[in-house]
């Protein structure tokens, strides 16, 4: 059932979706309309018209999000996907938002993470419209516009303003099913160095080493990003020295995936002769992040059974000879409770003189397996794919935990190299056409 319509619109797919992912839609200033930047506007206006070229209802939400619509029926059920993308990052073999085609392949910010996913949502969506076949409610598959930024404020907006659904699905992580999806918190935590403890160094002797000081520190594009690139300025003796740590980039969720270019950068600061302030903290933040990714030596390692253990990226950190300040992306497991975490946090890092400035929370996700939109799901990827996996966890944040009765939902199928936040991300065409597959079967069966 519509696998030989996705087949006929495979073509038409690629060169709309090509078409959005040569919109640069990473994080950009408001503009007046446009409340996350213009290349977030340009993308959902482009989105939008696609869906009403192709016969869909539309609706721009303020610029927040928007939606397309087929069907009839007082219920409605929805997919949920989002146009913004994370900064692009060095380390690019083609232009990132060029949307280039090679061996199957289209290469670009955005192509799995998410514009590949939401496409292929709304040309399944088309797929059932050309059908004729009959539904007992709507289904809307709605863009957002701002995902990456973590605090889900286009989908708050959305909730205010329009219908919710009776269920629905986002096409923004793990298959076959996500069903617990970690806590997220990202703290921002500063120390900063009085005029006396920003002089220079002395040796054991009494005797300065020389007028050393941190001109400039700078790593990180996004604090849900492990950074792959590092840098720090020194001024010797009037002379500047230039220190770069090169790193490997991934998703903040999974930190181990990647090599994060602030660990060496903090080893190699800990022991130059800068002032001894500074020497201490650089020491602290080695010992405290630059060793493991699982808290154990911030005194916050914990672990649960519906959801593994916690994780923590350094995604932020910049500093000169008067601070030093950072960005953590903890996912902790779904039973643990945020408050503790914060309590150990604040003890740790005032044992390095840092203090925590803010934070911003996004409370965990968990349904029992058993629950029928799993089990609708579940049976949908079984049925399509052949697989007999089993529903799981994430440290990733979705929108589902935007709105009620909505779950993650693929797009990524286990053992899957697809490169999240990364250099040169990808989607396969062929997978682009699986992902309508599946997905125009499993809104079908939750619209019956």
């Amino acid at each position: 059932m519509f696998d030989d319509a996705m087949i006929q619109l495979k073509d038409e797919m690629v060169r709309a979706l090509c078409a959005n992912l040569r919109i640069q839609s990473d994080a950009q200033a408001p503009e007046e309309g446009k409340p996350n930047g213009a290349g977030a506007a340009r993308a959902l206006e482009h989105a939008l018209r696609t869906a009403e070229q192709m016969g869909f209802t539309t609706k721009n939400v303020d610029g927040q999000a928007g939606w397309a619509e087929y069907g009839s029926g007082d219920e409605m059920i929805a997919v949920l996907g989002h146009l913004d993308v994370v900064p692009a990052g060095e380390g690019w073999i083609n232009p990132p938002y060029a949307g280039m085609i090679e061996d199957g392949k289209i290469y670009s910010r955005g192509a799995i993470d998410n514009k590949g996913p939401i496409f292929a949502a709304l040309y399944g969506l088309k797929a059932i419209m050309d059908s004729g076949l009959p539904l007992n409610r709507r289904i809307r598959v709605i863009f957002g516009t701002c995902e990456e930024q973590g605090a889900f404020a286009d989908m708050a907006y959305y909730a205010t303003k329009e219908e919710l659904p009776v269920a629905g699905f986002t096409p923004d992580a793990d298959f076959p099913v996500i069903y617990a999806e970690k806590g997220i918190l990202h703290v921002k935590f500063s120390r900063t160095f009085s005029e006396e403890e920003s002089m220079g160094a002395a040796n054991p002797g009494g005797e300065p080493y020389g007028d050393i000081s941190l001109e400039s520190m700078k790593a990180g594009n996004a604090i849900n990003m492990v950074p792959d690139k590092a840098e720090a300025v020194l001024n010797i003796n009037g002379g500047k020295v230039r220190l770069e740590s090169a790193g490997l980039s991934a998703h903040g969720s999974k930190p181990q995936d990647g090599r994060n270019a602030c660990f060496a950068l903090l080893e190699l600061l800990s022991h130059q002769d800068l002032p001894l302030a500074m020497q201490d903290a650089f020491s602290f933040l080695t010992h405290a992040l630059a060793k493991e990714t699982a808290g154990e030596n911030l005194g916050v390692a914990v672990s649960d059974e519906p959801s593994g253990a916690l994780s923590v990226n350094l995604g932020l950190l910049e500093g000169d000879g008067g601070y030093i300040r950072g960005g953590l992306d903890i996912r902790y497991p779904v039973t643990v409770s945020k408050d503790g975490i914060l309590s150990a946090l604040e003890s740790s890092f005032a044992e390095g003189g840092f203090g925590i400035d803010s934070f911003s929370h996004q409370p965990p996700l968990y349904v029992p397996k058993d629950g029928q939109l799993v089990e609708t799901l579940m049976r949908v990827f079984r049925e399509k794919t052949g697989l007999a996996y089993e529903p799981v966890s994430t440290g990733g944040g979705t929108y589902a935990r935007s709105m009620p009765n909505i779950l993650a939902f693929g797009p990524i199928f286990p053992g899957d190299g697809y490169p999240f936040h990364q250099p040169n991300e990808y989607i396969d065409i062929d997978r682009l056409v699986l992902l309508g597959q599946i997905y125009a079967r499993a809104m079908y069966e939750l619209a019956q």
